[in-house]
């Protein structure tokens, strides 16, 4: 195979190695991505196993979707066979697919809208709020009611390093009973005689015969403040002085109430032992409502792994080789799920797994991540093969010197702790790069010339003809980015940057929350509120009302002293009465009204309906009509991005919910939130075109790669030791504070600089500013090892570091527009914006039928639904309709599992299912009498076709659908396959009014449309694309007549290649439309099936 022919012999060796255990160190650069698909090729080609015999897993989504599309590039279609997850992905799908060992558990379909599990952040800190406040008044956790937040954080790092309740409460004794044996023998060497004498042989004799006496007890905690006593002894005898010592003292000999001294703080252990009657009580109330948080999507599985041999042996089974990539980005949880499916008694210690990582880029600790697991895997298996690849394919010998020069400074590595030693110095193999390196340090009187020099040493590269997109700064903190954003823009060099702002600081989602607090004022007749928040309300931009008119009603208030309603004086003004009427009206039907209706109805989704007509909000059109697009496409996106991510969060505070959310719940979102003292962040990418310069994080630019790199303000305070992290205020004992991140260690920042230095090919410039706006002075990044003006980490030729003397003139402009930082604007290139979504979209049936949907403004409906993801509540009818279509999908899957539910558990089936969905008292005792009735008489009617087994709601999403350049997705309600003739029929489930027969109308359009499109998913799709489509037809569930109809035989669609013709030239027409963001104008055609056909012609006859 060719592939094979690029690989180095490290790179082939560890391909080849298919059995037994394996653990590779790929420093950056070394190949790691082809190494990891050619071993999936080799395991296919040298063993009898199947593709679907081998798991994959990762960190993030992308690296799960980058190492597929690699894989099928090599193996072809087996690729979606091969299991490639992230790790929390796969402990959910384990859940999810063998939902009968986890009967604790209630299991949802990833596309029901009220997904109840897991539960989202808010809801956990509300659950363990109300676990708190229940405490005694003597508790020691009392006070965490105002570090909530905390208290959660905390129990997840538990989780991720599987700690239990007992097992934190078993170390919590422990620890309180090596405290008491500790307090003897140091009442009898320090407190009976006064503390720690000041005299230094009394002093050393001390610290000596506490040593001696602590070395002749038992306990981990005992023993770890013994061998740091121990460190500190040897230290001070190196330094001849007791300053380490003092230093122990310090850390490990704190005062008590009584003022002597004691082993540790009792308190911290005592904290523990309570908060792990908070951490049992917190997952009865998981149980108790059947769900699961973040964490226990592994822990979860692990449990089921471990309490179900069946399910342990089937997954082992199956999953005879194991591929880990980014493996030192792991937690201890993740590994041990890893373990237990690998840990089969055939493979004798040894079973087929190889890791893959590199402890020097281990920079994801604050996310749980262990880079312990790369040492604990050798432990974990016998007989480890170990291949260091060292070949870099990526940097220039001159950028690897510095990167050398930066690693050789991390005091924690695992090579030097192997058996056999090995060399993790890096080799440049690259023959596409120039023979000199552009290698500059650079430094700056204030922080403004530093980023002005930037700019221009941007704008010299590009000029010189790179690439925009080949040119990357990097940074820890997204501030310092977006300092840099105005020297840029006032260039005209065009950027990408990631944006990340407080949502719930952002004026369209404020403007809504101020909607809803007049909303419950009204309801509660509240005269003072109401008084208050209308002029707030309708001074919004939107209302377009000049502020004269509100300040008249304003001092109208106030002058007539019988006047005490803020609304019936504005009535009174032909400006404000429309706007006035509109929220009375509403605060009417938002008594009864869904929390999304009602929000639909503030944004102008939907009218608001009475006797005189439909009356909307103006928000919609005033942030979202077409042409607002054009203006400001960027304030445009931005737009339905924070209402997108708000409307997703309550969406998952609803699925934790025991209720349905109200406008009152709506208010408290944004008061708990302030209360955890926590931002709901929205990050979303800002591209000014697909060719920017880009700016990122060094944690998000791993694993990418530029041929230059600039590192801005290398200071010790912002990349070294004097930056810091935001501190945990529940305090753990010392034997515990491994599980938290604390980001105190140096170690830790230098692999973070260390990763952003490997990201440059051969331009590396590397910047910082002496003095800070506040006159103090920046400390200089030790790292880089720089004294009398010369930095010893780089070349011999590039040491120098050039300071840029102030000129006051250049310095007072560069401030001017560093102030502007936060407040520019960007003109953005709106297809820049959607590259990601567009990149990974997959059009679906619906989507299709959506975009030739001449009634429902066509492609422009298409782009603000579809693509942009316009929040908008579903309609009764929508959700109706999902009940009707998960209660049959769960009586199927009944049947195919051998059990034949009687009706009375199909219809209280529909009725949890209906509890499920988002619909209004009335609107669900409408649906429960209608969907009963509708069930009982379909299952009677259609008792043959249910005898058969069926594969239910079949997704296609990981099947590569493709026609010609589009992909396509979507999922059909139910397949009943024939695997002798190798035969497929298609049924679709629909509710609503049944059609009797095809016609020339829209509602026959888009049906037959969207059955044409299940038959070209399913004979395109990897699982049956030697299967033919035999048929497909309509299941209408719901009777002809509901009183006293009867339900109507499906009605059949006669397949024809002409049409089937027709609609895949349609799909590629509208693809390349979509990508191209090239949306057609449709105001010349009807809105009629007539114009939508005369439509489809002429996107039909553009993509011949």
């Amino acid at each position: 195979m060719a592939e094979w022919k690029k690989l180095n012999p490290a790179q082939l060796e560890a391909v080849e190695k298919i059995y037994g255990p394996l653990l590779v160190l790929a420093g950056p650069g070394t190949g790691k991505t082809q190494l990891l698909s050619a071993r999936v090729a080799e395991i296919l080609q040298k063993t009898d196993v199947g593709a679907s015999n081998i798991l994959c897993l990762t960190f993030t989504e992308s690296g799960a979707q980058n190492m597929r599309e690699r894989l099928r590039e090599l193996i072809g279609e087996a690729a979606y066979d091969v299991t490639i997850s992230t790790y929390h992905s796969f402990g959910s799908d384990i859940i999810k697919n063998y939902s009968e060992y986890f009967q604790n558990i209630t299991t949802e379909r990833s596309d029901d809208l009220r997904m109840e599990r897991p539960i989202d952040e808010l809801t956990q800190i509300q659950i363990v709020e109300s676990i708190i406040n229940a405490l005694p008044f003597d508790s020691l956790l009392l006070s965490a009611r105002y570090y909530v937040r905390h208290v959660v954080s905390t129990i997840s790092d538990l989780k991720q390093h599987l700690i239990s309740p007992d097992k934190l409460r078993k170390l919590a004794n422990n620890n309180l009973d090596q405290i008491d044996k500790a307090q003897k023998l140091i009442d009898d060497i320090v407190n009976s005689a006064g503390g720690i004498s000041n005299k230094k042989a009394e002093k050393l004799a001390q610290y000596q015969s506490l040593l001696n006496g602590l070395s002749d007890l038992k306990g981990n905690l005992i023993e770890l403040a013994t061998a740091k006593l121990s460190e500190a002894w040897d230290k001070a005898s190196e330094v001849n002085s007791p300053t380490p010592l003092r230093a122990w003292k310090d850390e490990w000999m704190p005062k008590d109430e009584n003022d002597h001294f004691t082993l540790t703080d009792p308190d911290r252990s005592r904290k523990m032992l309570e908060l792990a009657n908070v951490y049992e009580t917190y997952e009865q109330e998981l149980r108790k409502r059947a769900a699961y948080d973040f964490d226990d999507m592994i822990l979860r599985a692990i449990d089921g792994l471990k309490n179900n041999k069946e399910l342990l042996f089937n997954l082992q089974e199956r999953y005879q080789f194991i591929l880990l990539d980014e493996f030192q980005d792991t937690n201890p949880s993740q590994f041990e799920l890893v373990k237990r499916i690998a840990d089969h008694e055939v493979h004798e210690g040894k079973p087929n797994v190889m890791a893959v990582g590199d402890d020097d880029q281990a920079i994801f600790a604050f996310q749980g991540a262990n880079v312990g697991n790369m040492k604990d895997f050798l432990n974990a298996f016998s007989d480890v093969h170990v291949i260091n690849l060292t070949e870099n394919y990526r940097s220039h010998r001159d950028i690897l010197h510095v990167a050398r020069n930066i690693s050789e400074q991390i005091e924690d590595r695992l090579h030097s702790k192997l058996d056999d030693k090995i060399d993790k110095i890096l080799t440049a193999s690259s023959a596409n790069l120039p023979d000199n390196a552009s290698i500059e340090r650079q430094e700056f009187g204030a922080e403004a010339s530093e980023y002005s020099w930037i700019a221009d040493k941007i704008n010299q590269l590009i000029k010189s003809g790179t690439k925009p997109s080949e040119i990357a700064v990097l940074a820890p903190r997204h501030r310092i980015l977006e300092n840099l954003v105005p020297f840029l823009r006032n260039i005209e060099i065009p950027l990408s940057y990631e944006k990340r702002e407080n949502i719930l600081e952002t004026e369209i989602v404020k403007g809504m929350r101020l909607n809803v607090l007049l909303l419950e004022a009204l309801i509660d007749n509240d005269t003072a509120k109401i008084n208050e928040y209308f002029p707030l309300v309708l001074s919004l931009p939107y209302w377009q009302i000049e502020p004269l008119h509100i300040w008249s009603i304003n001092w109208g208030l106030a002058r007539q002293k019988d006047a005490t309603n803020w609304p019936e004086l504005a009535l009174k003004n032909p400006k404000l009465k429309n706007a006035v009427n509109f929220y009375l009206m509403l605060s009417a039907s938002a008594v009864t009204d869904p929390l999304e209706l009602t929000l639909d109805k503030l944004a102008g989704t939907i009218p608001v309906e009475n006797a005189s007509g439909c009356h909307y909000a103006p928000l919609k059109e005033y942030y979202f009509a077409p042409g607002r697009r054009a203006e400001n496409p960027l304030k445009y996106y931005e737009a339905i991005s924070h209402l997108s991510v708000i409307r997703a969060h309550l969406r998952d505070h609803q699925a934790s919910s025991e209720k349905q959310l109200s406008l009152q719940d709506f208010l408290d979102f944004f008061v708990m939130y302030e209360s955890a003292e926590t931002p709901l962040i929205n990050s979303h990418p800002i591209a000014q075109s697909a060719d920017s310069v880009q700016l990122m994080t060094a944690y998000k630019a791993k694993g990418l790669e530029f041929d230059h790199v600039f590192i801005a303000q290398a200071h010790d305070d912002i990349w070294g030791s004097g930056s810091r992290g935001g501190s945990n205020k529940l305090s753990l004992p010392p034997n515990l504070q491994q599980i938290r991140y604390v980001n105190t260690s140096d170690d830790e920042r230098r692999r973070l600089f260390f990763v952003a230095i490997t990201r440059a090919r051969h331009g590396l410039y590397i910047s910082s500013h002496t003095t800070k706006d506040n006159g103090k002075v920046n400390l200089p990044l030790k790292y880089l090892n720089e004294s009398g003006g010369k930095s010893a980490v780089l070349p011999e030729a590039n040491q120098t570091i050039n300071s840029v003397d102030l000129n006051p003139q250049n310095l007072a402009k560069d401030i001017e527009t560093l102030w502007q930082a936060g407040q520019i604007f960007l003109p953005a290139d709106f297809r820049a914006l959607l590259a990601n979504r567009l990149k990974t979209y997959q059009m679906s049936p619906t989507h299709l039928n959506t975009f030739i949907d001449m009634e429902r403004a066509g492609p422009e409906s298409f782009l603000v639904q579809t693509l942009l993801k316009f929040p908008q509540a579903p309609s009764p009818s929508g959700e109706y309709g999902t009940a009707i279509h998960n209660t049959l999908e769960w009586y199927q899957n009944s049947l195919n599992s051998g059990s034949k539910p009687k009706l009375n558990e199909v219809l209280k089936r529909y009725d949890i299912e209906l509890d499920r969905r988002y619909l209004s008292k009335t609107d669900r005792d409408q649906a429960r009498g209608k969907g009963q009735a509708s069930l009982q008489k379909y299952l009677d009617s259609r008792t043959d076709m249910f005898k058969n087994p069926a594969k239910t709601e079949v997704n296609f999403y990981s099947e590569g659908v493709a026609l010609g350049d589009a992909r396509l997705s979507g999922k059909i309600d139910r397949l009943e396959i024939d695997d002798k003739s190798k035969t497929v029929r298609i049924a679709d489930y629909k509710t609503g009014k049944p059609l009797k027969k095809w016609g020339s109308d829209m509602k026959s359009l888009k049906y037959a449309q969207q059955l044409y499109m299940y038959k070209i998913l399913v004979e395109h799709s990897h699982t049956w694309r030697d299967y033919k489509v035999e048929s497909a037809r309509l299941e209408f569930v719901e009777p002809d007549n509901h009183a006293t109809g009867s339900v109507l035989q499906p009605l059949y669609l006669d397949f024809n290649d002409q049409e089937e013709a027709k609609l895949k030239t349609l799909i590629q027409a509208v693809w390349t439309l979509i990508q191209s963001l090239n949306l057609p104008d449709i105001a010349s055609y009807d809105k009629s099936a007539k114009g939508v056909k005369a439509f489809i012609d002429y996107l039909s006859k553009s993509e011949t």
